[in-house]
């Protein structure tokens, strides 16, 4: 067999394999099978959790830590990444749902994302990447809006910084003297809509804690955001991505001014990945899971999509698409339970790696 050049190129495994991790073990994997193969290891991220490491190590951006607002409006260690005048934040670093204990999507906040924008414009940033994905809010950006100077007023006059639950009672809407000196810019690979059946609460806020009558309410008071939007004549119906982050895509627009990308386009771009590909003879990828979602922008389906025809392999724990265009291999085994599948995500990837090789070498 001819010298064969490998592309490593996934996402993470949420809760149990980093993209490093994985190319990890496949490096050691495929040098233990095929030792004249070469390898490229390039672990990507769509704008969910995993970003920011996938922002410096691509950019050789410094991190700037600090303590900031958690989900629950507790304090927090987060990081955000700084580059020339360009800042990166990923939303999961305070508001992210491993963070929310307990998880109710009617009282988290967003507001830690605000400071972090807020220190990052402070320390010279004109340009902030806002990475969306991993959640635990869904209070349409508000939070955020209020750490950095928004002003919101009940019926009464009252101040508040409003949530998920709360959303329905903004009466009134006071924005800053001054415009944030940044243009910023939100990276999500999720079209939903802000509210309905396909927003950010139909969607999203079950697995943020909500039950179905808490659903109903926050999708109310998305709907009451919408309208307070057109009021102040910056209408947020058409903006992509408006229901991603619990409507944070929405408030990014309306609140900032800002726009939206794809993220895994961004990141794309930042590793070059189509000069990667190229040069690859082989192309293996992976996440947690491979679903009907996979198909919506997510790593696995774009990475497949500029693959140019060549050899494609996506690893995954779980697979639950029925027909995809490439090949998916489950690494699960049978009968493990969730919480076993996790703890058992890196032995169960090497197993199943090991034996497509050991194929691929007949």
């Amino acid at each position: 067999m001819s010298k064969l050049r490998f592309l490593l190129a996934p996402d993470k495994f949420k809760g149990s394999l980093t993209g490093e991790e994985f190319c990890e073990i496949a490096a050691g994997e495929i040098a233990a099978c095929l030792p004249e193969a070469s390898v490229d290891c390039c672990p990507l991220a769509d704008g969910g959790e995993g970003s920011l490491d996938c922002f410096v190590r691509n950019t050789g951006a410094r991190r700037v830590c600090g303590e900031f607002t958690g989900p629950n409006f507790q304090t927090v260690r987060a990081q955000y990444a700084a580059a020339g005048d360009t800042a990166f934040i990923e939303t999961a670093q305070t508001a992210g749902l491993a963070l929310a204990s307990p998880r109710d999507a009617t009282h988290t906040t967003t507001f830690g994302v605000g400071e972090q924008i807020a220190a990052a414009a402070a320390g010279g940033a004109r340009r902030i990447l806002l990475a969306l994905g991993g959640s635990a809010t869904n209070d349409a950006g508000c939070g955020m809006a209020a750490a950095l100077g928004v002003r919101f007023y009940n019926a009464a006059g009252d101040v508040f910084v409003p949530t998920g639950g709360t959303l329905c009672e903004i009466a009134e809407i006071k924005f800053p003297a001054e415009r944030l000196p940044v243009r910023v810019t939100a990276l999500c690979d999720v079209g939903n809509d802000l509210y309905g059946s396909n927003g950010a609460a139909a969607v999203y806020a079950r697995q943020k804690g909500a039950s179905d009558e808490q659903i109903a309410v926050l999708d109310a008071g998305l709907r009451h955001f919408a309208s307070l939007c057109a009021r102040y004549g910056r209408p947020v119906e058409g903006v992509r991505g408006a229901g991603a982050a619990g409507g944070l895509g929405a408030g990014v627009a309306f609140f900032l001014g800002g726009d939206t990308r794809s993220g895994t386009d961004v990141f794309f771009e930042l590793c070059s990945i189509d000069r990667k590909i190229a040069a690859a003879d082989i192309i293996l990828t992976g996440e947690g899971k491979i679903d009907g979602q996979t198909r919506c922008g997510k790593v696995v389906q774009a990475l497949w999509e500029r693959s140019a025809g060549k050899p494609f392999t996506a690893f995954c724990g779980v697979n639950e698409w029925e027909r995809p265009a490439f090949e998916v291999i489950a690494v699960n085994r049978p009968g493990e339970g969730v919480d076993e599948a996790i703890a058992h995500t890196k032995q169960n990837f090497r197993a199943a790696l090991h034996d497509w090789l050991l194929r691929l070498r007949r």
